[in-house]
């Protein structure tokens, strides 16, 4: 994992399937966050749009990777997930993650799912 600056704008974190890798995932974005000038609010965004991705088909799934892209307007979280994945969202996840993320989706992929969401770096303006 690589958070400085100059090396690059994308960070990945490859997870063990432990029972503290879903935490680790947590601190790892919320730093990300903060390292990228997220303040404390769009940061929680980010971290709670991407826990929600990490409990599609309503459970937690054994997250592989997690990958965050630093844009100049917006991070983008890409989360893998080992298996495919029935993704079944909640309505009121739909509802959650269009409202903390801009856009969100999913992808099944050879051997895993992989789940995304794209977060302003700023809150719209009302």
């Amino acid at each position: 994992m690589s958070l400085d600056p100059d090396a690059a704008d994308e960070a990945h974190l490859k997870l063990a399937p432990d029972a503290g890798a879903l935490a680790q995932a947590r601190r790892f974005l919320s730093l990300y966050a903060q390292h990228s000038g997220l303040d404390a609010e769009r940061a929680d965004d980010l971290v709670q749009a991407a826990a929600e991705l990490m409990a599609v088909g309503r459970r937690v799934h054994q997250v592989l990777t997690l990958a965050v892209h630093e844009h100049p307007d917006r991070l983008t979280v890409r989360v893998e997930l080992a298996g495919p994945v029935n993704v079944d969202v909640t309505d009121e996840a739909v509802v959650l993650l269009n409202e903390l993320s801009r856009q969100w989706g999913w992808h099944q992929l050879p051997g895993c799912t992989q789940v995304w969401c794209e977060v302003a770096k700023h809150a719209p303006t009302p």
